[in-house]
């Protein structure tokens, strides 16, 4: 019952999230990252395919259960942090963000603060707790990965090596998370509820710390995950539950290094370097997996290779879907673009299209339209000529980015 009461008192507090002015901010910075997002749509389809609205409202959605999920564990473990221990970690991943964005992440900066507190001694940090939340914000992250990381991709053309010209989607997902932490005060606060629970908890706080003279209160913390990942070798929804599953495993060994810390101190080093080198090594062999294996969306030596299908037109009513292979349009073969054209050019009443699935079954595929004809399915087709090609295996640097500008105008 005591676990309940905690757990309860932690939630009741996440609700209060809505009058902090930081959640907002937090919200607005979201909107305008997907507004980036329906920009880079617009550039290869002529429209956004989803509102950055309809995408703002499914993230509030989803990042609210991350939030009682992180509470609940939070809460069950007792990650307990001192006001100290964040006051450099947010600048200092502002600091790699601009550096590289991917490095807006706490396993970087957090790693860092960690190291330089235990090699140098400043600042003083509590490093298990620290990486603890870490942990758990990383375990949120491959949950929300899995359930929403492939939702809403982004359709691109990427040139390979050895195939050319290849189609993949850009997953980016991002989330506000609301979650309760148990802040460390010093002595007793009046009005504070008291909860007998086992000796062993809190978990994660600091050994110099008198647990009979300190009083932890329950706070809110607002904090943004974001999920960014290219699929060119497998379709969306399998490309994020594979990172999904990767991220699991680094939080849960993180997590356990963590803990080991809190007792044996030459594990808040090996904690402190798994942190940010192991993430780092995700990141890496997952850019190096997707440029060994065969690109899923390419041109066969037959056929047209669907990459995309424009929502609410005539191919997906027709039930035509990503990875598709269109094979004959009103039995006429269709290998290039402009054999689907041809057929389409002439406005036909009746589209009979012949394709294979992407398990390899055939299909056949009709719409009927005597009034207007048909001349468009609205199918983005691999391969086609697009001025909108980004690379596999592209940085973002914010700082590249400003001097790239900087550079721009003062040549003009």
């Amino acid at each position: 019952m005591e676990w309940l009461e905690l757990i309860k008192l932690s939630l009741q507090s996440v609700l209060t999230i809505i009058i902090n002015p930081l959640f907002w901010v937090v919200l607005f910075l979201i909107y305008l990252q997907y507004n980036k997002v329906s920009k880079m749509e617009k550039k290869l389809l002529g429209k956004e395919k989803t509102s950055a609205k309809k995408r703002m409202i499914d993230s509030i959605g989803v990042g609210m259960i991350g939030g009682i999920l992180g509470t609940i564990v939070i809460s069950m473990l007792g990650v307990a942090i001192q006001l100290e221990d964040f006051k450099f970690i947010l600048p200092l991943a502002i600091l790699l963000m601009l550096i590289n964005v991917r490095y807006l992440c706490f396993s970087y900066a957090g790693g860092i603060i960690s190291l330089s507190s235990l090699i140098f001694g400043y600042p003083k940090v509590n490093v298990s707790s620290i990486i603890a939340l870490v942990a758990v914000l990383h375990l949120i992250e491959s949950v929300l990965i899995w359930i929403d990381g492939y939702r809403h991709p982004t359709p691109i053309f990427i040139e390979h090596d050895k195939y050319g010209t290849v189609g993949g989607f850009t997953l980016q997902r991002f989330w506000p998370i609301p979650f309760a932490v148990l802040l460390v005060m010093l002595g007793q606060i009046h009005g504070s509820t008291d909860i007998n629970l086992p000796d062993w908890w809190p978990l994660f706080i600091s050994r110099y710390l008198d647990k009979d003279n300190i009083t932890l209160q329950i706070t809110v913390v607002i904090a943004a995950l974001g999920y960014g990942d290219i699929a060119v070798s497998s379709p969306p929804k399998e490309k994020s539950k594979k990172s999904s599953l990767r991220l699991a495993v680094y939080s849960i060994v993180l997590l356990i290094l963590a803990g080991i810390s809190s007792y044996i101190h030459i594990f808040k080093f090996i904690a402190a370097f798994f942190a940010p080198i192991a993430h780092e090594a995700l990141i890496i062999y997952s850019q190096k997996e997707e440029k060994s294996k065969i690109p899923f969306y390419k041109k066969h030596h037959i056929g047209l290779t669907v990459l995309d299908i424009k929502k609410d037109s005539i191919g997906d009513k027709m039930g035509i879907k990503s990875g598709y292979i269109l094979l004959r349009a009103n039995n006429y073969s269709i290998n290039e673009k402009e054999d689907l054209l041809y057929v389409l050019n002439q406005y036909p009443s009746h589209l009979r299209i012949e394709a294979i699935d992407e398990r390899g079954k055939n299909l056949i595929l009709e719409y009927t339209d005597y009034v207007n004809g048909i001349n468009s399915i609205g199918a983005i087709i691999i391969p086609q000529n697009s001025n909108y090609i980004i690379s596999s295996g592209e940085n973002v640097s914010i700082i590249k980015s400003i001097f790239k500008k900087a550079f721009k105008r003062n040549k003009r």
